[in-house]
């Protein structure tokens, strides 16, 4: 039996028949300190889930004991090892495929028109030599924060006077205190799709999440995490201060930043495991291979993709155009 994303079942390869999935929404998060919470769930995971390493690629891939594929879903390498790793943590909650690969073809064909720099012989017919859907893992952060930052900032007057353009800057500071709340911060700890390509087939939509069942990942794989909890609550602190850095600036009017410094406290912090569905797309053009990703959940195809150079140069020149014209009728008047 596999699961079928179109039914949000089960079905039988023989007989085509269904088997209900119970869905289960009341997910966990725990609380960010070392506990032993879980612990014979994670040692069940553990006993009836492997991970193997491709020695192709270096993809590790979770395989449980009713697995009979060993392919890469990366390299499709049919050779696989036994890593000897800790499985570590049981996921906790998962967003399940939303259509199969025949609908992905589809959908990945429709979000390429969507894109301005891509080749027109490309985009009319992209090749596709291999569609696979994988889950990939990421930890999910949630934190209240309390920031104290202080800085200054320049605003510029431009006047005339006789003909002539004067540019005056002035400065003030800033200074102050801000309380936020902070939900389900994703970072991926994938070993084969890096932030920036996740950020590109963002977001999820978080309210689908239901909790983990190995029912979910039939027929799919499932990529086991490549970095320590520690090591990604480290990343999702960075976009946690991005964000309270843009929230506070963008309460003041500037022209730019002279400096700034911020201090951020945490408080109530809490994490998941969660494991969300991706396509990986591999096909080649003009002699270069290509990887692609593209959300299992809403479609939306990402970043990888072979750039028109002609396009790029043609819409930079129309930027210095509308640049120049600007100017041009600025100094006129």
């Amino acid at each position: 039996m596999y699961f079928s994303p179109e039914d949000q079942a089960l079905r039988c390869e023989s007989c085509d028949g269904l088997e209900k999935i119970e869905i289960n929404k009341n997910n966990v998060k725990h609380a960010y300190v070392q506990s032993e919470e879980n612990k014979l769930e994670h040692k069940k995971y553990a006993e009836e889930n492997k991970v193997f390493k491709c020695v192709s690629c270096g993809a590790n891939v979770v395989l449980n004991k009713l697995d009979v594929a060993t392919k890469c879903p990366y390299c499709d390498s049919s050779i696989t090892i036994a890593e000897d790793v800790d499985i570590g943590l049981k996921p906790d909650s998962i967003i399940p495929f939303k259509f199969g690969e025949e609908k992905a073809a589809i959908l990945y064909k429709q979000g390429l028109k969507k894109k301005w720099f891509l080749p027109n012989v490309f985009k009319k017919t992209p090749p596709i030599d291999e569609i696979k859907g994988v889950y990939i893992p990421c930890f999910s952060f949630d934190a209240n924060s309390h920031t104290t930052y202080r800085g200054r900032l320049a605003r510029q007057h431009t006047s005339t006077h006789n003909g002539r353009t004067h540019t005056h800057t002035t400065y003030f500071n800033i200074s102050g205190t801000r309380d936020f709340a902070h939900h389900d911060i994703l970072v991926e700890t994938s070993s084969h799709i890096d932030q920036t390509q996740f950020n590109a087939i963002k977001p999820y939509n978080i309210k689908e999440l239901v909790v983990y069942d190995d029912a979910y990942i039939r027929g799919y794989s499932l990529e086991h995490y490549d970095q320590l909890l520690e090591n990604c609550k480290r990343v999702a602190n960075t976009i946690m201060e991005n964000t309270i850095k843009s929230q506070i600036l963008s309460s003041y009017s500037y022209s730019y930043v002279d400096s700034y410094t911020q201090n951020v406290t945490y408080s109530d912090e809490k994490f998941s495991y969660y494991i969300v569905p991706t396509y990986s797309v591999k096909y080649k053009y003009k002699d270069k291979n290509y990887l692609t990703f593209m959300n299992g959940q809403t479609g939306k195809v990402g970043d990888g993709l072979p750039k028109s150079a002609i396009k790029i140069t043609l819409f930079v020149l129309m930027i210095i155009a509308i640049l120049g014209a600007v100017i041009a009728l600025f100094y006129y008047f």
